[in-house]
């Protein structure tokens, strides 16, 4: 019964963030779409800050624990050359995908509430959100270092963060705008196929030295 309770507690929330936002939900928002007391919600959480850290820990854990494991087989596969690059990007960008597009309208859900949190200017909301994703950051940095071993580690850091925001962008929008574009690929698979090899010819780039702005857009010094 307790753990019913404190699902239904996170289904509430969850729906209730997507929709108004992080800010503008109480907790006495939720404790009535949910259908229970105050009390009931302080005994699983105990703050609002607590509750968001449980959804996006519900959400991710399953998602980046694959991550991880596809990232260790992998690696011991190949042995002491390491991955191909491809693998790895795969293994970043796949599992998040697959969850989005089988979850359906949850998905959709889910995808709107991230969109809530990303424009929140809360720090604490932030940090609680990349909480989420050290470890993945940490060990998947690596292995695109060891794949990349002529970019230095601030650039291939860098390109991660273009690879999440590419992917961000594709599970939101990808299927919608691919439908308005002729001989796009339309399905999710198809778009998680050319995300892939977009991302990997990306991170392969060669590194280039940093453009000096002209004079006059430095304000003419």
């Amino acid at each position: 019964m307790a753990a019913e309770t404190k699902e239904r507690i996170l289904d509430a929330a969850e729906r209730l963030f997507a929709d108004s936002g992080f800010a503008a939900t109480s907790l006495r928002d939720i404790t009535g779409e949910a259908d229970v007391n105050l009390a009931s919600v302080n005994y699983h959480f105990g703050t609002k800050e607590a509750l968001l850290s449980a959804i996006l820990e519900r959400r991710f854990r399953p998602i980046n624990d694959q991550r991880i494991a596809l990232l260790d087989e992998l690696e011991s596969r190949a042995g002491e050359h390491g991955p191909a690059l491809e693998d790895i990007v795969a293994a970043f960008v796949g599992p998040p995908f697959h969850h989005w597009s089988e979850a359906g309208s949850g998905g959709l859900k889910f995808l709107k509430f991230i969109g809530q949190i990303h424009s929140q200017a809360n720090e604490e909301i932030r940090a609680a959100f990349l909480r989420q994703f050290e470890r993945v950051l940490a060990r998947f940095t690596a292995a695109f270092e060891r794949a990349l071993p002529d970019l230095d580690a601030g650039e291939v850091t860098t390109r991660v963060v273009f690879i999440v925001g590419a992917m961000a962008h594709a599970m939101t929008w990808g299927e919608q705008l691919a439908a308005r574009a002729p001989r796009a690929p339309c399905r999710s698979d198809q778009l998680l196929d050319s995300l892939i090899s977009f991302a990997a010819a990306g991170m392969a780039a060669p590194q280039l030295a940093p453009v000096r702005m002209p004079a006059a857009a430095e304000g003419g010094r």
